[in-house]
């Protein structure tokens, strides 16, 4: 079990980030990301949400994609679209935060966001107040993974009001929503065999987690570790047993041919942590017009226990890259 060794090396020293500056549209980097999902209990249903935007500057020219998706865990309902163009076919400022496209959009600051989104037979219009310390991914929110020397900052818990239009019928909404904001160098042409898992989870104790998993080629070994903060603020850099080893119950997508685990056994040995978790429904497959873009984006439940007590949670589950059989 491993955690990149510079997330080692610089975790508890503080972070070169700022959270509100690093909001905005950072030109030479190769890939910008602005994430953000939703989980709300409403009449006895779980629902959630989910709209990305990315920048990638790719050998042809940049790009910017949009994905978002909507998820009714009780009843299986899912709807998800995808804007993918130039990025002069998007509306990006570079003076603030705002990104738009025709599928939806994000904006305002780092303590007050909107986030909008539209999906065949469903929409969603959310506003969102920062509720919680941030997670500085790796320790200072700078790790190196996979080649990349990733830049990452997570605000696992926004306070979040607004309504969501599902399978037809508009409800208001009142809940919580996690935003992310990664950006990187990122080699397009030599990652193309590249896969990794990244999860977060947010359980019933308050401890939220941002996770990663990937198999290193270079080193020969699973790379499986997670940022957990804590209620009282701190953040902990473990190691977690490789996710490879812990995944189950494979989905093949009929239309892309991907091959997904849809069940997971995270284990983290620091917090005698078991945790059980599984998207519902399986299917929730992001499909892209570009092929190498696809990817799994599933609402997942959580269980199982931390500290040697029971909880329960709610995440997403994100896998991206190569993940089919070929």
């Amino acid at each position: 079990m491993l955690i990149p060794a510079f997330a080692r090396a610089v975790a508890g020293v503080g972070s070169p980030l700022n959270p509100e500056r690093d909001l905005l549209w950072k030109k030479d980097f190769s890939v910008n990301s602005w994430f953000t999902i939703g989980h709300f209990d409403h009449g006895g249903q779980k629902l959630n949400f989910l709209y990305h935007a990315m920048v990638m500057a790719l050998p042809q020219g940049s790009i910017l994609q949009a994905v978002a998706s909507i998820t009714n865990e009780t009843t299986g309902w899912y709807s998800s679209s995808e804007f993918v163009g130039p990025v002069s076919t998007a509306t990006l400022a570079d003076d603030r935060f705002s990104v738009e496209t025709s599928n939806g959009g994000m904006n305002g600051d780092f303590s007050e966001m909107k986030v909008w989104a539209n999906v065949p037979g469903g929409s969603v219009d959310i506003r969102m107040s920062a509720s919680s310390p941030v997670i500085y991914n790796g320790g200072t929110g700078c790790f190196d993974f996979l080649g990349m020397s990733i830049h990452q900052y997570s605000v696992p818990r926004h306070d979040a009001v607004g309504r969501m239009m599902i399978d037809g019928h508009t409800v208001e909404l009142k809940g919580v929503t996690w935003f992310d904001r990664q950006w990187q160098h990122q080699d397009f042409q030599s990652d193309a065999s590249l896969k990794w898992t990244w999860m977060d989870i947010n359980l019933d104790n308050g401890d939220t987690m941002s996770l990663w998993s990937a198999f290193d080629l270079t080193l020969g070994r699973e790379l499986a570790w997670t940022t957990i903060l804590h209620t009282d603020g701190t953040q902990t850099v473990t190691a977690i047993e490789p996710i490879s080893k812990n995944e189950f119950d494979h989905w093949t997508s009929e239309q892309t041919g991907n091959t997904y685990p849809t069940r997971w056994l995270i284990k983290i040995p620091q917090f005698d942590a078991v945790l059980e978790v599984i998207p519902s429904p399986r299917k929730q497959e992001l499909i892209s017009q570009v092929k190498s873009l696809h990817r799994y984006e599933g609402a997942s439940a959580i269980s199982g226990t931390y500290k040697g007590k029971s909880v329960h949670g709610f995440g997403y589950v994100e896998l991206v890259g190569k993940w089919n059989s070929n």
